[in-house]
């Protein structure tokens, strides 16, 4: 080899094969031929793991974008290219503004906000996450934080802080998903976390004490309320004894009237059969009952009195 230049490996390397070419050329393209086959046959050859998938462009073309996880075979590189992801993880970022990890927002009645959100989220559809968007995660990112701050200003400060908590997040949930569906960004949403939703820092005495005498006055209504229910029921009873007690008086009047009215019908009945008897009973007996302590002598007709009658006496004579 005394004709070989110098140089670095990679090229004593091809003048040897050309050597060995010059000299025995057949078996020399044998033995290119094995190597490019055995090479070809290599690179055909590749491999998806658990949790992953993988897409197959050829020529640049998507031509599938479910590739399940085991061995697979490809035509050779510079025909078909894999990309492998990893779509069985769920990945979680956070939504940060301008002071991370918090994001100021402004709610409905004016008021700021501090807000930690994070967001996590999945890929379902490998060849639009990687093809229809040039970055996934920020899309998702831009999308969660325009729905949040449209959610936000949509309610009070009193109900971000307090009740409202599972509501955003819902909201935000459903809007980002359809606007991620509509940009076909192949991604699902997991769940959207509200970690953190205080006031500023500085201001955040000042809410508190709000929240405070909210609180208090929240006790006095309830305390109030308890006292007018007890006060209700209270004058419910009173209002069902005073029933009972008419409804008892009604009935014993309407007894006495129907007894009053029974005896009239029986005296109607006597008058009719013995009108001077009957008419001589009543009289004596409205005398009894006006002059109870009257002593009466009744004299037959034409009879002179021989007895002294006091209208008035101890009732005893």
């Amino acid at each position: 080899m005394a004709n070989e230049p110098g140089g670095s490996l990679s090229v004593r390397l091809v003048w040897r094969v050309r050597d060995a070419l010059s000299s025995n050329w057949r078996r020399g393209l044998g033995i290119v031929l094995l190597v490019l086959v055995g090479w070809l046959g290599i690179d055909a050859v590749y491999t998806v793991d658990n949790g992953e998938s993988a897409a197959v462009l050829r020529f640049g073309a998507l031509v599938e974008d479910t590739v399940a996880p085991g061995l697979r075979f490809r035509a050779p590189a510079g025909i078909d290219n894999v990309t492998r992801t990893r779509t069985g993880e769920v990945f979680r970022i956070q939504v940060v503004g301008d002071r991370p990890p918090r994001l100021d927002l402004v709610t409905g009645d004016e008021n700021l906000i501090e807000v930690v959100l994070t967001v996590q989220y999945r890929i379902t559809r490998l060849g639009d996450y990687l093809f229809r968007t040039e970055d996934a995660e920020t899309l998702v990112r831009q999308s969660i934080r325009a729905d949040l701050i449209e959610a936000i200003a949509a309610l009070g400060v009193d109900d971000v802080l307090t009740s409202a908590k599972a509501l955003i997040q819902q909201r935000v949930r459903e809007r980002s998903q359809t606007r991620l569906d509509d940009y076909d960004s192949g991604v699902a949403l997991v769940s959207v976390n509200l970690q953190a939703v205080e006031p500023p820092r500085e201001a955040e005495d000042a809410f508190r004490g709000v929240l405070d005498a909210r609180a208090e006055a929240a006790e006095i209504v309830s305390y109030a309320r308890a006292e007018q229910d007890r006060a209700l029921r209270l004058a419910s009873g009173q209002a069902a004894q005073l029933l009972s007690a008419a409804e008892a008086e009604a009935n014993t009047t309407v007894q006495i009237a129907r007894g009053a009215a029974e005896r009239f019908q029986e005296l109607l009945v006597q008058k009719q059969r013995s009108p001077g008897l009957t008419r001589t009973d009543l009289f004596a007996r409205t005398i009894r009952e006006v002059l109870p302590r009257t002593r009466v002598i009744v004299l037959a007709p034409g009879e002179l009195p021989e007895l002294e009658v006091n209208l008035v006496g101890d009732g005893n004579r």
